[in-house]
C-alpha cells in the first residue's frame, strides 16, 4: 500500500511530530474523509502532556476528535453517503446495537470508542469513519463549523438547548476558551442578552466579536457583581460553566437568580465547591453536559444554515498538519482563541 498519509504522533512531554502512515481504505459500512478542517481540543492537550513513558503505551495512535472534510473513497455496503460529500464527523463510534445507540447517544454506548482515544483520529490528511456518523452539510456550512460541530460547538449548542436560552434570556458564561466562545454565539443567536468571564483579554476581545454584550476580567474586577449589575441586581437566569475552574464553578452559584438554571462542561479542578445548603433555598437546577447526541448533529448543522452565523472569528491560528509541533505548542501556552488545522 503507498505510504502518504500524514498523520502526527505524541511523544510526551509536550513534544510531537508528522509521521507518514499508509492511506488508510475504508471497510464494510465505512467511508474515508478526507480533512478539511481539524481543531485542537483542549482534551487533545492532556495527551500532548502525557509522560514519555505514557506515550510510548500510546504508540502511533494520531490525536484529533474535530474532524470535518470531504468523502473521497467509500466501502462495500454504503447506501447513503457518497464521493463528494461535505461532512462533519461525529467523533464516537458505538455498538449501533444498544439502548443508547439507538437513542443517538454514541458516547455512552458500553463500546463507545471516540476519535484521538482507541482509534486514530483527525490530525490526519484522512479518518476513516462508519457510514451513519458522517452527517452531510450545506455548502453555507464552512469545514472550520463543521470542525466545530463536532466537539467545542456541538458541547456548546446541546447546553444552550438544555438551558433552553429565549429571546430576552440573560446568559452568563464562564470561561471563554473555544467551547464558551461558542456558546457565547449561539445564546446571542437564540436571542440571549450574554455576559462572557475570563481572565485573558484576548479572549475576552474574542468574545465581544461574537457578540457578547459585555465582558468581564475577573482577575481585575468581581464576576459576581458584574453579573449582578449587568442584570440590576437580580442575577442570570442562565449560565454556562467552560472553564472548569473552582473560581468560576463556585461565582456561577452566586451569579444566578431564583429559579435560575446551570450547565456545566468544563473539566478541570476536583475540588468540591458546590454545597447543597446554597442551592435549595434559590430552587436553582445544576445540569452536566457532554458533547451531543448524534441525531442533534444533524439539528445543529440546520441551526447554523439557517441563522447564517459561524463560529470562525472564534479562530486566531491556522496551520497546516506539517506545522503540527509548532500549533501544538502555542495552543498550550493558553493564549489563543481556537487553533484549527487547514488542508487546502
Amino acid at each position: 500500500m503507498e505510504v502518504n498519509m500524514r498523520g502526527v504522533v505524541l511523544l510526551g512531554d509536550r513534544e510531537c511530530y508528522v509521521k507518514d502512515f499508509p492511506d488508510p481504505i475504508p471497510g464494510f459500512g465505512q467511508v474515508r474523509v478526507k480533512m478539511m478542517a481539524s481543531g485542537i481540543c483542549g482534551s487533545d492537550l492532556h495527551l500532548y502532556r502525557m509522560t514519555k513513558e505514557q506515550a510510548k503505551s500510546r504508540g502511533d495512535r494520531i490525536p484529533g476528535h474535530e474532524p470535518c472534510g470531504i468523502v473521497d473513497m467509500v466501502g462495500q455496503g454504503v447506501k447513503k453517503v457518497k464521493e463528494g460529500d461535505r461532512v462533519t464527523v461525529y467523533h464516537y463510534l458505538g455498538c449501533g446495537h444498544c439502548e443508547f445507540c439507538s437513542a443517538g447517544n454514541l458516547m455512552w454506548c458500553r463500546e463507545a470508542k471516540g476519535y484521538g482515544g482507541p482509534i486514530d483520529g483527525s490530525h490526519a490528511d484522512y479518518v476513516i469513519a462508519d457510514e451513519r456518523n458522517c452527517v452531510l452539510m450545506p455548502d453555507s456550512v464552512s469545514f472550520i463549523d463543521g470542525a466545530f460541530i463536532a466537539c467545542p460547538g456541538g458541547t456548546a449548542f446541546s447546553s444552550m438547548r438544555k438551558l433552553d436560552v429565549k429571546t430576552g434570556s440573560n446568559v452568563a458564561v464562564f470561561g471563554l476558551g473555544p467551547v464558551g466562545l461558542s456558546g457565547v454565539k449561539i445564546a446571542k443567536a437564540m436571542g440571549g442578552r450574554v455576559i462572557g468571564v475570563d481572565v485573558i483579554d484576548l479572549r475576552l476581545d474574542l468574545a465581544m466579536s461574537m457578540g457578547a454584550d459585555v465582558v468581564v476580567n475577573s482577575q481585575k474586577e468581581d464576576a459576581v457583581s458584574a453579573i449582578r449589575n449587568f442584570t440590576n441586581g437580580k442575577g442570570v437566569s442562565l449560565a454556562f460553566e467552560a472553564s472548569g475552574s473552582t473560581k468560576g464553578r463556585t461565582d456561577i452559584i452566586h451569579s444566578l437568580c431564583r429559579g435560575g438554571k446551570a450547565v456545566f462542561v468544563g473539566v478541570g479542578s476536583n475540588e468540591n465547591v458546590i454545597n447543597p445548603s446554597q442551592i435549595i433555598g434559590s430552587q436553582l437546577t445544576l445540569m452536566g453536559s457532554f458533547v451531543l447526541p448524534l441525531w442533534m448533529t444533524y439539528e445543529m448543522v440546520n441551526f447554523l444554515d439557517n441563522q447564517k452565523i459561524s463560529f470562525e472569528n472564534a479562530v486566531t491560528h491556522r496551520f497546516s498538519i506539517d506545522n503540527a509541533s509548532e500549533a501544538y505548542k502555542i495552543f498550550d501556552e493558553g493564549k489563543t482563541g481556537k487553533v484549527i488545522f487547514e488542508w487546502k
